[in-house]
C-alpha cells in the first residue's frame, strides 16, 4: 500500500465520519430542540393548570366568603333595619300620643285655672259661709284619712231644699237634716 492509499483511506474514512457526525448531530440537535419545545409546553400546562387551580381556588373561598360571612351580615343588616324602622314607627305613634297628651295638659292646666279663679272669687260670695262647693275644697285639702269625699258629704245633708241650713254642727245622727251615715266616725 501506497502513501497515497493510505491517505485515501484515513482521508476517505475521515470525511464519512465527519458527514455521519455530521448528520448525527444534526438529528442530536432536532431532538434536543424538540425536547426543550416539549418541555416549555408542558411548563406552559403547568402554568396554565396552577392558574386555573388559583382561579377555582379563588371562586371557592369567595363562594365560602359570601355563605358564610356576606349573607349573615346581610340578613342581619335587613333584621336591624327593619327593627329600626319598627322604631322609629313607634317614636312616631308616641310623638303623636306625646302631642296629645300635651294639649289634654294644657287644656287640663287652663280648666284648673278657671277653677282657681273662680274658688277664689267665691270667697268674696256673701254665701261663702255655707257654700258647699268650698267646704268640699277645704276638706279635700285638710283630709288625709282616705275618706271619699267625691262620692259622699256631710254638709249636702245639712241643707234642705230651699238652701237653708238645718244644723250647723251634723254631729247627731237621725237629726233632722242630719246625716244617718257618719262614715266611721264616732257618734
Amino acid at each position: 500500500m501506497s502513501f497515497s492509499e493510505i491517505f485515501n483511506l484515513l482521508l476517505g474514512g475521515t470525511v464519512i465520519t465527519l458527514i455521519v457526525a455530521l448528520a448525527t448531530m444534526k438529528a442530536t440537535v432536532r431532538k434536543a430542540n424538540a425536547e426543550a419545545e416539549k418541555a416549555k409546553a408542558d411548563a406552559d400546562k403547568a402554568r396554565a393548570e396552577a392558574e386555573a387551580v388559583r382561579i377555582t381556588n379563588t371562586e371557592n373561598a369567595t363562594r365560602i366568603l359570601m355563605e358564610n360571612i356576606v349573607k349573615p351580615l346581610k340578613e342581619e343588616l335587613h333584621a336591624t333595619r327593619q327593627e329600626l324602622h319598627a322604631t322609629r314607627e313607634k317614636l312616631s305613634a308616641n310623638e303623636e300620643l306625646m302631642a296629645g297628651m300635651q294639649k289634654e295638659l294644657a287644656s287640663t292646666k287652663r280648666a284648673v285655672s278657671r277653677l282657681s279663679r273662680a274658688v277664689e272669687s267665691a270667697k268674696n260670695c256673701p254665701h261663702t259661709d255655707d257654700c258647699v262647693v268650698l267646704y268640699k275644697l277645704r276638706n279635700n285639702k285638710k283630709e288625709s284619712d282616705g275618706a271619699d269625699t267625691d262620692i259622699f258629704d256631710i254638709r249636702e245633708d245639712r241643707h234642705d231644699v230651699n238652701g237653708d241650713q238645718v244644723d250647723n254642727n251634723a254631729d247627731n245622727p237621725g237629726e233632722p237634716g242630719g246625716s244617718d251615715n257618719i262614715r266611721g266616725q264616732p257618734p
